[in-house]
């Protein structure tokens, strides 16, 4: 019954996680493999989400100039150009913002708490339903938290502990620069893994993979651009202090779908509660605009139906990722799962 090729890669995969889980049991075996993988892993998945970032730069140029490593030189000579700008001209202006925005959080603790309680009063006098879920306590709780680490975030310290980040940095150039040489060489290096009669079916796998990890990455970036000026402009009209920073905190977070919005939007939510019940109505709109623009709008126009994913599918694959290696695998949670599932639906579609 349980002999055909699927279930055979159904109880191999099975194998590996059941020896994963043993293994981790042993600290002695999982500690030096942890710190390995956090040096490694992380530039090769960072390298290859900036290769597939300017890979059409480099295929750009490469007919141009009528050769490939000339073509990675000039890719690489604009990215550096542009990083250079961006600091030079906003380097100062991005740094102050956050700066004012920790300095904001750490002076206004007293006054979130006060307008978090008028809000939660409120709510309790018009809604009160609300009480049976220990609102008022649950929050004071979460946003006290939150406003104690800011206040107290030493941000050279937490750089000095990471004594891997300087290796980290230095790997991920070479990665990159690797990946954009000898893509092709890497190509022919996994299908060489796959028996020959596999091939043909293999190849079409690896193809629809690396289309869809293009498509989703170029579309991602655009998208939390996007929500990002959008959220800018919102925040300018209603009024928020920092727009600029709390901009950035909102693009940058919105490179996890679905929950990364409404994560971007929390540092704006405690400045709006410092001032008044009106302001995070306002924000609230903001958000909603925002929100149904990005879903709407910008989304289908830059991603259309390529990767087909269902929303609620996406929650769950963001939440569970969260939960087991947290933001850092949230943004690279649908990448993986799409190749598995790629890889899956071809594995079946071979075996029926």
């Amino acid at each position: 019954m349980f002999k055909g090729r699927f279930f055979k890669i159904a109880y191999g995969i099975l194998l590996i996680l059941v020896i994963i889980f043993l293994a981790g049991q042993i600290p002695y075996v999982m500690d030096p493999l942890s710190k390995v993988l956090s040096i490694t892993l992380l530039p090769l998945l960072l390298g290859g989400f900036l290769y597939y970032l300017l890979r059409p730069i480099m295929r750009f140029f490469i007919p141009k100039v009528k050769n490939k490593t000339l073509a990675i030189l000039i890719t690489f000579m604009i990215v550096i150009l542009f990083i250079g700008a961006v600091i030079y001209f906003g380097g100062s202006i991005i740094y102050s913002e956050i700066k004012e925005l920790v300095k904001y959080f750490s002076l206004n603790y007293d006054i979130t708490r006060e307008s978090l309680n008028k809000i939660i009063d409120f709510n309790n006098e018009h809604l009160g339903f609300l009480k049976d879920f220990n609102l008022q306590q649950r929050l004071i709780t979460f946003i006290q938290g939150l406003l104690n680490k800011i206040s107290n975030y030493n941000f050279m310290g937490a750089f000095s502990s990471l004594t891997n980040l300087g290796t980290i940095i230095v790997m991920i150039p070479f990665v990159l620069l690797y990946l954009l040489k000898d893509d092709h060489k890497i190509y022919q290096l996994i299908l060489a893994l796959f028996p020959g009669k596999d091939k043909s079916e293999s190849k079409e796998m690896l193809e629809e993979i690396d289309q869809i990890l293009s498509a989703y990455i170029s579309s991602q970036l655009v998208v939390a651009f996007v929500l990002g000026i959008l959220m800018f402009v919102g925040y300018l009209i209603i009024g928020l202090p920092n727009p600029l920073g709390l901009a950035l905190i909102a693009m940058v977070t919105s490179l996890i779908p679905v929950l990364g919005p409404t994560l971007g939007v929390l540092p704006a939510l405690l400045i709006a509660l410092t001032t008044s019940l009106l302001v995070v109505i306002k924000l609230f709109i903001v958000l909603i605009i925002a929100q149904y623009l990005e879903g709407n709008v910008v989304r289908p126009l830059v991603q259309g139906e390529k990767l087909n994913i269902h929303p609620l599918v996406v929650l769950f694959v963001i939440v569970i990722s969260i939960l087991l290696f947290g933001i850092l695998g949230a943004l690279f949670a649908i990448p993986v799962y799409v190749v598995l599932r790629v890889i899956v639906k071809h594995k079946i579609n071979f075996a029926g």
